[in-house]
């Protein structure tokens, strides 16, 4: 596989296959500058492609551009009035595939989709009809997500059609540091925190730039790439009307407000419910918010909300909030006032989401079991002491592992498995079915402990002679499985 694919080896298959096997429809969609643009362009590299990327403009002027570019492209003459609708366009893609395989990428395909006229159903019509037996594989690209995917719902012209289709995600934290190697876990981590696995973002890396340069330099500076592309995050969703209320909810959440109430006061729009539920539905659908829910808490228990997107995170938090300081043209200044005190806080929920994608990849290594389920639980014991639990997974067994997940500065001692015990024993005085569970050595899995700076040599002997608990430090989750 080509050296330059990072976490794309599944895709990059599956595409060369869907051209082996054409005619071929495919479907890939995603948030912007997840690397579907360099997948698609670099995937078929010994292959005859024409790519086609469309702008946010009319149908009229996106279908006289293509033309423009597949005369260009071919070398044959074609004029746009010869072209008056795009089925015309579609059947001169399919000619050009009477010979010789040919792979055809519209991307931003969205933009195609206008009100003038029906695009899907006139692409309908050419493959059902004309396609048949042609070497011709056709990439329908997009980066508004829920457009893309009701191209493959039920009420879709398309429905049925695509023999491939997929939405392509940021990195997690592993290649993440695939993208920047050679850091130290430590620092490694930190990236993930700040740029999240975005790879555009990533790119933006200079070779033996310190971390506080390159955070200062493209994310801080308000003329940075990465500040530009995260203060536009919500204007570049076309289908979002009200960019501004989309914001406020964005950064009522980053700061720390989970529950629906509390966004709505801090984003001033508590006299608009309405308004914050649909927003947090939609940021939902791009990934940009996640939801979660105490581990056992019943249904009709509120969900809490916090910021997916560690990018989104850090830029609403730090650039966001400091954005009249950061005008001024003092973003180094940010840094050591604003940032740096405050980092290790901030990575704190970002090392619990490391935690769990780790824990994903590298499980069996571990000896333990698949997480069906992963959560933490936060709430008061029966005598209302607070109690926070960071870990909370049901295996694949049926057993329940339990844990604590803490972005150190200096090794942890014993003490800390003690706390959990004595949490654990309060909380199923108070009725927690799952920390009975968790207690009984039968449907216990055991306790899992993991510290950014590692743990004290105490605690290491004490855990091998009690049995039933797993240390693990930052070098061990960017260890190779």
């Amino acid at each position: 596989m080509n050296p330059r694919f990072i976490d794309r080896a599944r895709e990059v298959r599956e595409l060369r296959e869907l051209a082996d096997r054409a005619p071929s429809l495919g479907l890939l969609y995603g948030r912007r500058r997840v690397g579907k643009t360099f997948l698609l362009d670099h995937v078929w590299e010994d292959a005859r492609r024409f790519y086609f990327l469309a702008a946010d403009t009319t149908s009229e002027m996106n279908r006289g551009e293509l033309i423009r570019e597949l005369s260009s492209w071919s070398g044959r003459t074609h004029e746009a009035v010869d072209f008056p609708s795009w089925r015309n366009v579609f059947r001169a893609l399919v000619g050009l595939a009477e010979a010789e395989p040919l792979v055809v990428v519209l991307d931003e395909f969205q933009y195609l989709m206008g009100q003038e006229e029906d695009i899907v159903s006139q692409l309908v019509a050419v493959w059902d009809r004309e396609v048949r037996g042609r070497p011709l594989t056709l990439i329908l690209c997009g980066s508004e997500v829920a457009v893309m995917e009701r191209l493959e719902g039920g009420d879709s012209p398309l429905y049925g059609r695509p023999n491939w289709s997929a939405r392509l995600r940021p990195f997690d934290y592993w290649d993440t540091g695939a993208m920047v190697p050679g850091l130290p876990p430590r620092e490694a981590a930190c990236v993930y925190g700040v740029f999240g696995g975005t790879p555009r973002f990533l790119a933006t890396a200079r070779e033996g730039e310190p971390f506080r340069d390159w955070v200062v330099r493209t994310v801080l500076s308000s003329r940075g790439e990465v500040h530009l592309q995260l203060e536009r995050l919500i204007e570049q969703e076309k289908g979002i009307r009200e960019p501004r209320e989309y914001r406020s909810v964005l950064s009522a959440v980053a700061d720390g407000h989970s529950t629906t109430d509390r966004i709505a006061a801090a984003a001033g729009l508590s006299d608009r419910p309405h308004v914050v539920d649909r927003a947090l539905r939609v940021l939902e659908s791009l990934e940009l918010i996640g939801r979660e829910r105490n581990f056992g808490a019943s249904v009709r228990t509120p969900w809490h909300n916090r910021v997916a997107d560690n990018g989104g995170r850090f830029w609403y938090r730090f650039a966001h909030k400091n954005r009249s300081l950061l005008e001024t043209g003092e973003p180094g200044r940010v840094w050591e006032r604003r940032v740096e005190p405050h980092l290790d806080s901030y990575m704190g929920k970002v090392f619990e989401g490391i935690v769990r994608e780790a824990y994903g990849r590298q499980h069996e290594g571990w000896g333990m079991g698949a997480a069906l389920g992963w959560a933490r639980w936060e709430g008061q014991d029966r005598n209302r002491r607070p109690i926070e639990v960071d870990l909370v997974a049901k295996l694949d067994d049926g057993r329940l592992l339990t844990g604590e997940v803490k972005w150190s500065s200096r090794p942890l001692d014993h003490d800390l498995h003690l706390q959990l015990r004595r949490n654990l024993e309060d909380l199923a005085r108070a009725g927690q079915g799952w920390a009975h569970r968790a207690l009984d050595p039968r449907q216990s899995a055991g306790h899992l402990y993991v510290s950014a700076a590692g743990f004290t040599h105490h605690f290491r002997r004490r855990a091998e002679e009690e049995g039933g608990i797993l240390l693990l430090d930052l070098e061990d989750l960017y260890r190779p499985a």
